[in-house]
């Protein structure tokens, strides 16, 4: 028989179809074996592209073989150098076809292109141009705007690039000549006035196959207008019923980024014509572009970051009737005088009854009306659905008015108990100690938890109580990922009474009191819940300690610079020292420790020395990072991340420490013996 090399490489289409999975390097291997398998792999080569910030081997020959193959090309990525580039090349590609008669057969094969009146004029050819034939087969097409320097040195420098007017209608060039486009991702292109919208959604109109929109751009000014609001919008209403995901997002240019612009573009206000741009009505601009009728039942994923205080309610509720399958939904801010929130919240419950991942990640003006709109669909959807909720860890303040207190907050997540996996929650008022206790004793599921909150605001109302930490044992004991703030009374043993000695410094055998020895006893049974969380991957516990008599003391926000009460230490009873260290000992897969395990505190130096530091090195062998220490703390010491590291990055990848008078080695692990003082 022939052998298995020779009958794959007589079938052209099954090597076509492998080839298609490698590598570019790998393909580029396997074409200099013979002349035949590199006439096979040449599709495969071609197929997907990049066309980056530079020409990366811009000669007569390189180029000429890429426009030889355009008609393979079925994803691109082009940056705003090669873009420009790139459609120079088609122009002058087209100039050609005017005047030639003869057409090679690899011109046979491209469909007719016309050059639409509101395209920007080619560059002067200040440099070499090779005619490239258009790309018209594209399945996927990339984007990104790419940096803001100049390219003068360039060796292909065409003017134009510094005109993000210029660059958008290449952009929407290249997406009219390619409407089997199923995969569309635009990233970082600027938009100045309503032209460039309008321009921009026209175009995304004719992409009747499109599966996948990614839109991400920067707004000329703050408020250019209550059309801006309209963008995100108006691109949903402009796909295909096709449409699988949808991300539009926006931010606001940086003054610093513009001085790379053309003097013309930076000068003219919003809605006045460049030299080179011809009117609305020159360019067909003035006909309304048409919009969707039809639901998108196939669309599963919307992430909106484009609206703003001119987005209405009725635009809220007519996105989301055309969106009854979503079950991903990323919020944008919404505009702060909706009417009734609570009620718009059960309306898309109502118009989109499938969503499980509900999110906000962005923040400022209306992030926290959209917080709040979270916490009111979550409560209106069905039980048992949602599997993660994540409000942006800068979300302000916010208060879901009318849901009551801790135990109506505690109800939402008790209706998604069996099948939330994550949740991270940030400003949300509603959620007290009691509503975190609920999360933690009844979602069974959960793998990734965290409750933050701004430390400049004077408030508890997002930490969980010492006594409520301990009242019921906790039923998520698959948790990999844990960020609390935990509040503790700050007296008797962070705040001590005139005269007291700490613990940690008093004459062995240590003698506690009545109220120190009840308080060592909730923390006791605090850690020893930690302790039975053995999937636990990275852990950030911070504590809060507030006066329990409410005589008007802050609370301790020293983040760093406060250590858990006898956490770091593991005891002896010989001398009566307490310490629990050893009650975390299960947590073998640990990888990151963060929040109030300071070292440098006086309880920290009195309680963390080699003997807790060996034991950390045997019980916590995935352990990568440890906040023992701060950088300030160590002078000039260097760091670096490697395999183990305690306390900080150390660039020592081994050493050895003293204590008890013998040397110790500890070839994965740097030591802060603080005892001895000695590193």
């Amino acid at each position: 028989m022939e052998p298995a090399t020779t009958r794959f490489f007589a079938m052209p289409e099954l090597v076509a179809h492998l080839t298609n999975y490698l590598h570019h390097p790998g393909i580029t291997s396997l074409m200099q074996t013979s002349r035949r398998i590199h006439d096979l792999c040449i599709p495969a080569q071609y197929r997907s592209i990049q066309l980056g910030r530079f020409f990366y081997d811009l000669t007569t020959n390189a180029t000429q073989s890429v426009a030889k193959n355009v008609h393979r090309v079925r994803h691109v990525l082009l940056f705003r150098h090669g873009i420009t580039y790139y459609t120079n090349g088609v122009i002058a590609f087209l100039d050609l076809l005017a005047t030639q008669q003869a057409i090679t057969t690899t011109i046979s094969r491209q469909p007719a292109l016309s050059r639409p009146v509101w395209l920007a004029p080619p560059d002067p050819h200040i440099c070499k141009v090779v005619p490239i034939p258009p790309m018209a087969l594209l399945t996927k097409l990339e984007f990104y705007f790419g940096e803001q320097g100049e390219f003068e040195e360039c060796p292909y420098y065409l003017a134009s690039y510094k005109d993000p007017k210029s660059i958008l209608t290449k952009i929407c060039w290249i997406i009219e000549s390619n409407p089997h486009l199923l995969d569309l991702q635009l990233n970082g292109f600027i938009i100045k006035d309503r032209r460039d919208a309008r321009l921009l959604t026209r175009s995304v109109t004719g992409l009747q196959r499109l599966q996948n929109l990614q839109v991400f751009f920067y707004q000329w000014e703050e408020w250019a207008g209550p059309w801006m609001s309209q963008v995100a919008i108006d691109l949903v209403f402009a796909c295909p019923p096709t449409l699988r995901a949808c991300k539009v997002g926006s931010s606001e240019l940086d003054e610093s980024d513009i001085d790379v612009f053309t003097d013309e573009y930076i000068q003219l206000s919003p809605g006045t014509l460049q030299s080179w741009e011809k009117s609305d009505v020159e360019c067909g601009l003035t006909s309304t572009t048409p919009r969707r009728q039809e639901p998108l039942l196939q669309l599963k994923s919307l992430s909106l970051g484009a609206l703003d205080e001119g987005t209405t309610e009725e635009d809220i509720r007519s996105l989301f009737q055309h969106c009854p399958n979503i079950t991903t939904l990323t919020m944008p801010p919404i505009p702060s005088d909706i009417n009734d929130i609570q009620r718009l919240g059960q309306e898309i419950a109502q118009y989109c009854p499938k969503l499980s991942d509900l999110s906000f990640r962005a923040f400022g003006m209306g992030s926290d009306v959209a917080g709040e709109l979270l916490v009111w669909i979550l409560e209106a959807l069905p039980q048992q659905q949602v599997t993660s909720l994540y409000c942006s860890d800068h979300l302000p303040p916010f208060t879901a008015l009318g849901l009551g207190g801790s135990s109506d907050a505690g109800s939402i997540f008790r209706r998604h108990s069996s099948t939330l996996r994550t949740i991270t929650v940030s400003g949300c008022q509603n959620i007290d100690s009691k509503a975190i206790q609920t999360i933690l004793v009844g979602c069974e599921a959960l793998e990734d938890f965290a409750i933050t909150w701004e430390t400049g605001s004077e408030q508890q109302s997002l930490c969980l109580h010492l006594e409520d930490a301990i009242e019921i044992p906790w039923a998520c004991t698959r948790i990999q990922r844990l960020d609390l703030w935990i509040a503790i009374p700050d007296e008797p043993l962070h705040r001590l009474a005139e005269g007291v000695v700490p613990y940690y410094n008093r004459p062995l055998p240590t003698t506690l009191s009545k109220e120190e020895t009840a308080q060592f006893r909730m923390l006791e049974s605090f850690y020893q819940q930690i302790g039975m969380l053995t999937e636990l991957q990275f852990l950030n516990l911070s504590a809060l300690f507030f006066d329990p008599r409410e005589n008007g003391r802050r609370f301790s926000y020293e983040l760093f610079d406060s250590t858990f009460p006898g956490l770091l230490s593991l005891g002896s009873r010989e001398t009566g020292r307490l310490g629990y260290l050893h009650l975390l000992g299960g947590l073998t897969k640990l990888r990151s420790l963060d929040g109030s395990v300071s070292a440098t505190t006086e309880e920290g130096k009195a309680a963390l020395g080699m003997g807790e530091v060996i034991w950390m090195e045997q019980h916590w062998p995935a352990l990568e990072y440890a906040r023992f220490f701060d950088v300030d703390d160590l002078g000039d010491v260097t760091f670096r991340r490697q395999h183990c590291e305690l306390g900080v990055d150390i660039q020592d990848s081994g050493g050895t420490a003293e204590a008890a008078g013998s040397e110790i080695s500890l070839p994965r692990t740097v030591v802060y013996d603080l005892k001895s003082e000695k590193r």
